[in-house]
């Protein structure tokens, strides 16, 4: 993986109408674009560890957790 761009936005603007400091990181996912994420090793605890908020995170399964539960199941 490579960090291509980091921004920080202050104010309305494209990714959010309710938060309004947010930092945008543009990543390059390399060889990893093609590995679904239950497959690498501790990604999922990893994850959960470093970034608790995002259990709040609804995703596409429309309940608090469901970002989690779509990296467990690998995407």
């Amino acid at each position: 993986m490579r960090i291509k761009e980091i921004n920080v936005l202050r104010g309305p603007n494209y990714w959010s109408i309710r938060r309004h400091k947010l930092i945008v990181m543009v990543l390059d996912l390399e060889e990893m674009e093609e590995r679904p994420s239950h497959i690498i090793e501790g990604f999922y605890e990893r994850l959960k560890k470093l970034l608790p908020s995002l259990n709040s995170h609804r995703c596409s399964e429309g309940h608090e957790g469901g970002f989690f539960e779509r990296v467990k199941d690998g995407t």
